[in-house]
């Protein structure tokens, strides 16, 4: 157990790195050094083991489920309004690797099993696509969308550190508050209704219109009523 001093700087360091990415959210990876200490945690440590054994999670972790992606060229012969049609074309537009890659700042401090880095890489892996299923873009207040949406579906203290930063950013750009707010009640509700990504094996159904497993994870009604109008249709559209 950490002693109370420990508690205390590691405390500081989460606060100046909260108001850090508060100020500079585009660049959170750069000010996010200290977001793994939340992992210390004796409270995320219980959360973790039981996230492991959510049993739509659970199968993926025992067999340490991976398949290769296809490539970008692949994915753009699928058909349109595909999963992965949609996918190569919004990670195009974003100009980003197609295999994120986990925040070395919370690796590091994260002293885990087999079963818990693999946990951490599969999250961190599909992230892109849990967006894309949600409809929801890389703004801030998309961010804190999905950041609301792991925080009911994960049950994990560490999620606090970036919701913390969304909405610190929210009273540091006050034109952006209610969009933000609205983000994270639009991920909530997704969380509160059930919706559980993390244990979709999309590698499986690239080529499954995106329309497909949204209707199967429940999501079309809630979709409905989401702040991101604009985002949730925009990639299914034929190509310019």
């Amino acid at each position: 157990m950490a002693s109370r001093t420990e508690l205390k700087e590691d405390a500081l360091k989460l606060a100046v790195s909260i108001l850090q990415s508060a100020k500079d959210p585009e660049h959170i990876f750069k000010h996010s050094k200290y977001f793994g200490t939340t992992f210390k945690w004796a409270l995320n440590k219980k959360s973790l083991e039981k996230f492991l054994v959510h049993p739509r999670f659970q199968p993926l972790v025992e067999e340490r489920y991976e398949m290769p992606w296809p490539s970008f060229d692949e994915m753009s012969e699928m058909p349109i309004g595909s999963l992965g049609f949609c996918f190569q074309k919004r990670m195009h537009h974003l100009g980003v690797d197609i295999l994120p890659k986990v925040n070395k700042n919370m690796e590091k401090m994260v002293k885990t099993s087999d079963k818990e880095e693999y946990m951490l890489r599969r999250i961190r892996g599909t992230h892109d696509i849990h967006h894309l299923v949600l409809g929801v873009d890389t703004s801030v207040a998309g961010e804190a969308a999905a950041s609301a949406y792991y925080a009911v579906s994960q049950q994990m203290p560490g999620v606090i550190a970036p919701l913390a930063t969304y909405m610190t950013h929210s009273f540091i750009k006050p034109d952006e508050h209610s969009q933000i707010w609205a983000g994270m009640s639009f991920g909530t509700q997704v969380g509160l209704a059930g919706v559980f990504l993390e244990g979709c094996r999309w590698e499986e159904g690239w080529e499954r219109p995106l329309q497909d497993w949204r209707a199967e994870l429940g999501l079309l009604p809630l979709l409905e009523q989401s702040p991101f109008q604009d985002e949730v249709h925009r990639w299914e559209a034929l190509p310019s």
